[in-house]
């Protein structure tokens, strides 16, 4: 009886921390693979014009796992539902923006791509706050970490769906930069 209750405990702890360890959108038991192309890098925005920060084109193409494949009723099509966008200095400052999450809405055929024009990675609300608010005029024209009168900023962006046939899938992360003045 007491060698039960150990291994009855045991079992228990295993089933919980095993269910409590999912990523419901970075699983990627998807029989497709998504990669993000953004060629026209690095964008350059004033702190001035308080309008969304978008990408002119980003390319997402969608290819089969298995080269060997074949997908002739479109189960492996990705419908790409949101994305994230996460910020990093490249100029040695610390502070960044939180990170955004914006709505999609695409359908990338299996083995096919789509074109996608002005994407927001940035809301209109964001450049004016931290760290970018320092940059304005009235607040000095300088951001204090750098002594500088521009932040230079990285970020990554990646997509998550699913396929036709229930399957998730998250992209490949793209990383690209912005300078903001």
């Amino acid at each position: 009886m007491k060698t039960k209750a150990p291994i009855a405990l045991t079992l228990a702890a295993v089933l919980t921390v095993a269910s409590g360890c999912t990523n419901p959108q970075g699983e990627t038991e998807a029989p497709v693979f998504i990669t993000v192309s953004m060629d026209e890098q690095p964008l350059i925005v004033s702190v001035l014009n308080a309008v969304p920060v978008q990408i002119p084109t980003i390319e997402l193409n969608s290819e089969l796992k298995d080269p060997n494949a074949q997908d002739p009723q479109g189960m492996a099509d990705t419908q790409l539902n949101q994305y994230t966008v996460t910020y990093f200095r490249l100029d040695g400052g610390t502070i960044v923006p939180p990170a955004q999450t914006f709505a999609a809405g695409v359908v990338v055929p299996s083995g096919g791509q789509a074109t996608l024009n002005n994407f927001p990675i940035m809301t209109a609300s964001a450049i004016q706050q931290s760290p970018f608010d320092q940059l304005l005029p009235f607040n000095g024209g300088i951001d204090r970490e750098t002594g500088r009168n521009e932040i230079h900023l990285g970020y990554r962006l990646t997509f998550y769906g699913i396929t036709v046939s229930g399957k998730r899938v998250q992209s490949q992360t793209a990383v690209a930069e912005i300078f903001v003045q």
